[in-house]
């Protein structure tokens, strides 16, 4: 009897383990826990974005892993982070990775633009470079700051990246270098914080950064790294506004007058409307775009106007 009874509460606790809800969504789009991965470059306004979206959201909770552009992407395609926020989209070979796990594609939400900015030490009087130049820094060509003003006291120029697997150095690879490798001159890091510090204790550095660290010129830490660094003005692509410089502004992104500018994207797995897809609609929402030109970045659905004002 004894042994009948057992099999019974055998069979009833199956039954409820098939019963419970172990494919039930454990979250919707406004409440919830997730895990993001983000391009670390883009940390600053995607922290400003998850406060706002959790302050209106209580019972959301989005957890952020900050790495580079390619670790980013790879958390999601392993389904460690339910969304990538980077600087592209995925490719073919990454797509083959979805599709083997029965997710034909990664849903893709536009939400707006940035740039690599182009730092240097306060005591570096060259402050603007050619296309040319700008090529010359990267391929090892330019070793020597005398090569680019003949009146500089700087010595050999080391380039430095933000993360060995840099969604920037993709970037300038496939627009600059078109395929080719960086010269012996560049190295990475790990952050952009750290760029930033090493550029500002070595005069000879020039440093590659995501260009949102620097935009908010309301936010304290910017203004911080921005006392403490210049950036450099980059020729332009298209006729130059006359009296507006050429640095990675919100009127140059926008314009696309700044040769180095990005889009920014958020890469989901989800296949159901669940947080993932709630935050995402956040990020393209109007609340979530004037995040984003406060930021001072250019938000994706908004215009942005430069105005020249002259006495």
């Amino acid at each position: 009897m004894a042994r009948y009874y057992s099999l019974i509460a055998f069979l009833f606790l199956l039954s409820a383990c098939a019963e419970s809800p172990v494919n039930t969504p454990l979250d919707t789009p406004t409440s919830g826990k997730i895990t993001v991965s983000c391009d670390e470059s883009l940390k600053p306004i995607v922290e400003a974005e998850i406060a706002v979206f959790q302050m209106q959201h209580t019972n959301a909770k989005v957890n952020a892993i900050y790495t580079s552009e390619f670790d980013a992407i790879q958390l999601m395609l392993k389904d460690s982070a339910r969304l990538a926020i980077v600087t592209r989209e995925l490719n073919t070979k990454e797509l083959d990775v979805l599709k083997s796990q029965n997710i034909s594609r990664a849903r893709v939400f536009k939400i707006g633009y940035d740039a690599i900015a182009f730092i240097l030490n306060n005591q570096n009087k060259d402050t603007s470079f050619s296309l040319a130049q700008v090529k010359g820094l990267l391929t090892g060509e330019l070793k020597n700051w005398k090569q680019i003003s003949t009146n500089s006291k700087l010595g050999e120029i080391k380039v430095v990246f933000d993360h060995a697997k840099s969604g920037a150095i993709r970037l300038l690879e496939d627009s600059v270098l078109l395929g080719s490798k960086l010269g012996s001159n560049c190295f990475a890091l790990n952050t952009n914080p750290e760029v930033i510090k090493y550029v500002q204790d070595n005069p000879n550095a020039i440093g590659i950064i995501g260009v949102s660290w620097i935009s908010d010129l309301d936010d304290a830490q910017s203004k911080f790294f921005l006392d403490n660094i210049k950036v450099a003005e980059i020729e332009p692509i298209l006729l130059r506004v006359s009296g507006i410089t050429n640095k990675p502004i919100q009127g140059n992104i926008a314009l696309k007058q700044y040769p180095y500018w990005r889009p920014i994207k958020v890469l989901s797995r989800e296949l159901r409307t669940g947080l993932g897809t709630g935050f995402a609609s956040f990020l393209e929402s109007e609340p979530g775009q004037k995040i984003i030109l406060k930021g001072g970045l250019v938000p994706h659905r908004s215009s942005i106007r430069t105005i020249n004002i002259t006495n």
